[in-house]
């Protein structure tokens, strides 16, 4: 990889070996998604579980460029290319998780690379993030997916994507937290400037659309 392209959200590189140069201000990939946040016995939160499935065009294009051997079949070596690329990339933008105790923000970690797959057409990835300190279901925790560049649109389509699971999984009550963009550009006029559109990379406000799991164990 390029070292000018290392410093791109890694949906972003791989898009760019197809498409050419342009403002990251609203989505060009978009993927459904289910996030499972996994509990323990013993009433923490254990993983972080994200499944992505990504749409046709852009999986056809990822295609192109890692079927090295043309045969239109991703085999287990072109599949390792591309885990290492989202790996290697996701993790400068944590890998598109936001994780807040209380509002405060959590820190997670990734054990293994992102596993990558190909499906009837369509590329898969699959991960789970840790949390970095223990993470007991304690106050309110919430959790988005969303990529801050907003190149690529990560979708939970049902609110039954997002789901608690595990033997603590009824221990607090949950809610799936859909933003009213409308609502938020109103509230957030004064960030939403022209600077922000040409380069969102260095802002936060995208976090504010993004669609969340909240827990509250109070």
């Amino acid at each position: 990889m390029k070292a000018s392209t290392r410093s791109l959200p890694a949906l972003a590189v791989l898009a760019a070996l197809t498409i050419p140069a342009t403002a990251f201000a609203h989505p060009h990939i978009f993927a459904e998604a289910r996030l499972e946040l996994e509990t323990s016995a013993d009433g923490q939160i254990t993983e972080l579980r994200h499944v992505w499935r990504f749409d046709e065009v852009f999986s056809s294009s990822v295609m192109l460029d890692f079927d090295r051997n043309g045969d239109f079949v991703l085999d287990n070596s072109e599949l390792a290319s591309i885990s290492e690329v989202v790996t290697d990339s996701l993790s400068d933008f944590d890998y598109y998780t936001s994780l807040t105790i209380d509002g405060a923000d959590g820190s997670i970690s990734l054990p293994d690379p992102i596993k990558v797959s190909f499906q009837d057409g369509q590329l898969l990835m699959f991960f789970a993030v840790l949390p970095k300190e223990p993470l007991p279901l304690d106050g309110t925790i919430a959790v988005g997916v969303f990529d801050p560049t907003m190149y690529a649109a990560i979708e939970f389509v049902t609110d039954d994507d997002m789901v608690v699971t595990g033997a603590s999984a009824d221990r607090c009550s949950s809610r799936v937290i859909r933003p009213d963009p409308d609502e938020v550009i109103a509230q957030n006029q004064g960030s939403l400037t022209e600077a922000f559109f040409s380069d969102p990379t260095g802002n936060d406000i995208s976090k504010l659309f993004a669609t969340r799991l909240e827990l509250d164990c109070k």
